[in-house]
């Protein structure tokens, strides 16, 4: 790989319809990301839809298009894969980016649909000497690391717990952000210990081929005495934000949208401060004014990373944490009880 030229392509362009790159075909954001990053070409694309290869090369010039993206990969050879695709065809796609000697491989969210598969992508990656990120953009946005920095520089006392309340269903999609970005609040050295999950399947439906619950409520205990509770679904506390971390003298959250007379989504009271301190920034939950600006700050960072060789806010090891517990609270309410880490099981635990 040139250090001065990283080639790259995508596999799953998506429609190029209105709320491209946000709400569905995310590989615009990718692909805006990359466009505007100096030393990176974005050489092909492939899409099993003529129609999405066709939009995608009319907005990234000098894009050459694919309908198979095997036959890309083996024509182009390239240092960096994006994978865009739904979840279930992701493996597939990460083993045959990894075959065609990809070094960088930047996937998804989820990046697989069980332990297994992820150990396993996760093994043939370190023995081929290429590097997995998972895009979990957020970790790049201000006020994640505004919440992170007031967990972690004790400025609200010691932390007590961290919550997570998503007002929707599908804890396998969004909720895959939310549960990193708590992660990336407590930090990497504590280690969850162990787990008690509650799931209501009285609704079973499919997004992007995951499995979609009616509602979900876990809670994670860390190596320190920090707790972790997760909840999802229609039914929950409405009036929660969406993530917050309590400290023994004050605490940090995030909302989906500011709070009225807030500057931004960002909310704290810090120990010995009076009044609720909220800073003003256009960054919010998903990304600013510019639709790919985390992206773009992701992809500096996975750059920096194939260079250097250091690590990144989202390898791959951080989200297989984050996948971890997301599989612990289903198999324990397979199960009906408490379950220590590591998860053992290596199958998606609400099809066994």
């Amino acid at each position: 790989m040139d250090k001065f030229m990283l080639r790259c392509v995508i596999i799953g362009c998506g429609p190029g319809t209105s709320g491209k790159g946000g709400s569905h075909s995310f590989a615009y954001a990718h692909g805006w990301a990359m466009q505007a990053t100096p030393g990176v070409a974005l050489v092909a694309a492939a899409s099993r839809k003529p129609e999405n290869v066709a939009a995608f090369t009319a907005e990234f010039a000098g894009c050459k298009g694919y309908q198979d993206y095997r036959l890309m990969l083996q024509e182009t050879r390239p240092d960096m894969v994006s994978i865009c695709a739904f979840p279930p065809d992701r493996e597939a796609m990460v083993l045959a980016a990894l075959e065609a000697g990809a070094k960088g491989v930047w996937i998804e969210k989820p990046f697989a649909m069980s332990l297994g598969v992820a150990k396993k992508l996760m093994a043939v990656a370190e023995k081929s000497g290429a590097r997995l990120f998972v895009n979990h953009q957020r970790r790049y946005g201000k006020p994640f690391e505004w919440w992170r920095d007031a967990a972690q520089s004790g400025k609200i006392g010691d932390v007590l717990e961290v919550s997570m309340f998503q007002p929707g269903r599908c804890l396998m999609n969004f909720g895959t952000h939310l549960v990193d970005a708590a992660l990336f609040c407590l930090g990497p050295q504590r280690l969850a210990e162990c787990v008690l999950g509650a799931v209501d399947r009285s609704v079973i439906g499919n997004y992007q081929g995951t499995k979609v619950e009616a509602h979900v409520l876990g809670t994670v205990h860390f190596n320190d005495g920090t707790r972790l509770t997760v909840e999802t679904g229609g039914a929950g506390c409405k009036k929660m934000p969406v993530l917050r971390v309590n400290g023994s003298d004050g605490f940090a959250e995030l909302q989906l949208s500011p709070a009225p007379g807030a500057g931004s989504i960002f909310r704290a009271r810090y120990a010995g401060e009076a009044g609720i301190a909220s800073p003003a920034t256009n960054e919010h939950f998903h990304h600013s004014e510019d639709p790919a600006l985390y992206v773009k700050r992701a992809l500096a960072d996975i750059i920096h990373a194939l260079q250097t060789g250091v690590p990144t806010r989202i390898d791959v090891g951080e989200a297989y944490r984050g996948l971890e517990i997301i599989m612990g609270i289903y198999e324990s309410a397979r199960l009906g009880r408490l379950l220590i880490f590591p998860i053992t099981q290596d199958a998606f635990p609400l099809d066994c």
